[in-house]
């Protein structure tokens, strides 16, 4: 009688044990999904730490891709730049403030491009260019002011289209993670350009 007293005892002590452990478990992964719920939620929704942002012309926005071809033949692919900082300017030969900003723009260039991991791609609005013969017009201007960044020419006005130009110049900032930071209306003087550029990530 003993013998069973204690063997149904110990069949229900193990029974017990086997039901807290049962709730233990149970407890454990609720708490392991809540914790993986939560972490869900906390993380951006993104893939490596890379932000998601919104195709546009404004702060924040990744900037419209483009392909367009220098007076020499170069196709200048804008996406082809990701990685380095670019200023990215609209401009035409007419333009006053245009043309007072381009040495500027040179110098700058030639001092800081490697130093600061910049580029400049600086579109002419060629199919807004006065008196036709745009790219005539474009190669005189090259060579007058002695720009040596890349200079696509907007032949078909898709590209400045595209990114909503309306004064110039206009300069869209954009960091080494392809994002526009900054957007300039008019024109920039060297020690702007720098200050800026410094400040792009």
């Amino acid at each position: 009688m003993t013998k069973k007293i204690f063997g149904l005892t110990l069949v229900a002590l193990l029974a017990c044990v086997l039901i807290v452990n049962i709730i233990q478990d149970a407890r454990a992964k609720k708490e392991d999904i809540a914790l993986q719920e939560q972490y869900y939620i906390d993380s951006p929704n993104d893939v490596e730490g890379m932000e998601e942002y919104n195709e546009g012309v404004t702060e924040g926005d990744i900037p419209p891709d483009f392909e367009l071809m220098t007076l020499d033949g170069e196709k200048i692919r804008l996406s082809d730049f990701n990685g380095k900082k670019v200023i990215l300017n609209f401009w035409a030969t007419w333009c006053p403030p245009c043309r007072a900003e381009m040495p500027h723009m040179e110098n700058f260039y030639k001092k800081n491009a490697e130093k600061l991991n910049v580029e400049i791609i600086a579109v002419n609005l060629t199919a807004n260019e006065k008196g036709g013969n745009g790219p005539e017009k474009v190669k005189k201007f090259i060579e007058d002011y002695g720009l040596t960044f890349h200079v696509p020419l907007d032949e078909e006005g898709e590209v400045g289209d595209k990114y909503r130009i309306i004064p110039i110049p206009t300069s869209f900032l954009i960091g080494t993670n392809g994002v526009i930071q900054k957007k300039i209306l008019g024109p920039m003087d060297e020690e702007m350009m720098e200050k800026l550029v410094k400040d792009l990530k």
